[in-house]
């Protein structure tokens, strides 16, 4: 049963909904019909959910389930309560020190795991990130996510990511490594402070 609009995203709209057979509250990342026609940005949708689902960190956002009915594409995932990294940052920036640091370790930990899966995000911002009331952090949207060895959707030349927070690798069209994903949070640290 879905109770209202969490947002819109690059790739997908997401909603809070509440799941009636468990009795629990989560998130529905819905692909738009506008993209839904595309095998490219379905093939992107379902690798998320996989890529995905595979992870499981206390600092990252659970995947449950992803399907399909009538050309409509949805994954459904852990609802977290609280405020994207970058509402944080637009109403309380800068930070203080020890909030920066206890954020972006929480924010490495997820991403030490799924880099040890061999799972790059190549997304890492603001908006990917939700904070709880009690401070936790939680790493979403591995929509552009792209595991080792897979040979994938993007081709050498293509960029994927938000401007301001690419590395110097992703905006030439290079390969990308873990390495990518901390110069992205360098940057987000940057905006904390």
């Amino acid at each position: 049963e879905i109770r209202r609009s969490l947002g819109s995203g690059g790739m997908a709209d997401v909603y809070l909904a509440h799941d009636l057979r468990l009795g629990r509250d989560v998130a529905l990342k819905v692909l738009p019909a506008r993209y839904a026609a595309d095998p490219e940005f379905v093939e992107r949708f379902r690798r998320e959910a996989g890529a995905a689902a595979r992870l499981s960190h206390p600092h990252m956002v659970h995947i449950y389930d992803w399907g399909e009915a009538d050309g409509t594409y949805v994954i459904c995932m852990e609802y977290v309560p609280g405020r994207s990294l970058k509402q944080v940052i637009v109403e309380e920036a800068p930070l203080p020190p020890d909030q920066i640091a206890a954020i972006t370790r929480q924010i490495l930990a997820a991403l030490g795991c799924a880099h040890a899966a061999g799972v790059i995000h190549r997304d890492v911002k603001p908006q990917n990130i939700i904070v709880d009331e009690a401070g936790w952090a939680k790493v979403t949207d591995f929509g552009i996510a792209r595991a080792g060895g897979d040979s994938g959707l993007t081709r050498t030349g293509t960029i994927l990511g938000t401007a301001q927070y690419l590395s110097p690798e992703q905006a030439r069209g290079d390969v990308v490594s873990p390495a990518s994903d901390f110069y992205s949070l360098g940057v987000v640290m940057y905006e904390m402070a």
